[in-house]
């Protein structure tokens, strides 16, 4: 498979390795799942994407911080989300894409993050026609592990869950 630099490089330290395949161009993923919503307004990014497999980073702002001034946990555990959520989720073909609801999530908050930026990386560990199971570890820029976690998710059909509640 071959691969591409993403167009805009992150800043803080992820290196232009970091790459989407030529198969999943940015442009072909509903840019609005990371751009809207609490993806958007923490400034996720999706840095790769392929089946089995997700990284998003984010740049630790101020906004990301608790009251002691540290790195609050739930910038973290939305991270893990995201990234979880889209590793068993991926298709090339954005008509063909399946949605789905988080049904558990299990962080591990182990370290502190040193740096500027943080990345996680999420696989998909075992699959089945309803739901996913997936596992993911944040790290910042210099390698430090931040937290792991565990989550599981359920499939649904994209257009329910947009769909308003009634």
């Amino acid at each position: 498979m071959r691969v591409r630099e993403l167009p805009h490089p992150c800043r803080s330290g992820i290196s232009a390795h970091h790459s989407v395949s030529e198969t999943t161009p940015m442009t072909d993923f509903e840019a609005r799942d990371l751009t809207e919503g609490l993806n958007g307004f923490l400034g996720f990014r999706l840095i790769d994407w392929r089946e089995g497999f997700a990284r998003i980073a984010v740049d630790i702002e101020e906004r990301h911080k608790n009251r002691q001034g540290g790195l609050h946990g739930g910038v973290t555990a939305s991270l893990i989300d995201a990234a979880t959520g889209f590793c068993g989720v991926y298709e090339p073909d954005p008509e063909k894409r399946r949605g789905n609801v988080t049904v558990s999530l299990n962080v591990n908050f182990v370290g502190r993050a040193k740096g500027s930026t943080l990345i996680c990386t999420a696989r998909v560990i075992r699959a089945g026609r309803r739901i996913y199971f997936a596992g993911a570890e944040v790290h910042d820029e210099h390698e430090n592990l931040v937290a792991s976690a565990e989550a599981v998710y359920a499939y649904v059909d994209r257009d329910a869950q947009r769909r308003p509640a009634s």
